[in-house]
């Protein structure tokens, strides 16, 4: 079984990118704790899967994956 924490990443994941993310909306759909949905979208925020943005909100962006050049 996952942890709280792996639970609301992946549904922060399945959610489509541009769609904005509050700690009471995670909260309440997955019966989670204010402070338990904060901490994992910070989490989120560090993997950039979301991004905060002053006054406007948390926001589902795209992960963007590291190109690996060859030498």
């Amino acid at each position: 079984m996952s942890t709280k924490h792996e639970q609301i990443l992946r549904y922060i994941e399945s959610l489509a990118v541009g769609e904005k993310i509050s700690v009471r909306q995670v909260a309440k759909a997955l019966e989670v704790s204010d402070g338990t949905a904060y901490r994992a979208i910070k989490e989120a925020e560090n993997q950039k899967l979301v991004n905060t943005i002053e006054r406007v909100g948390t926001i589902r962006i795209e992960k963007k994956k590291k190109k690996i050049l060859n030498a």
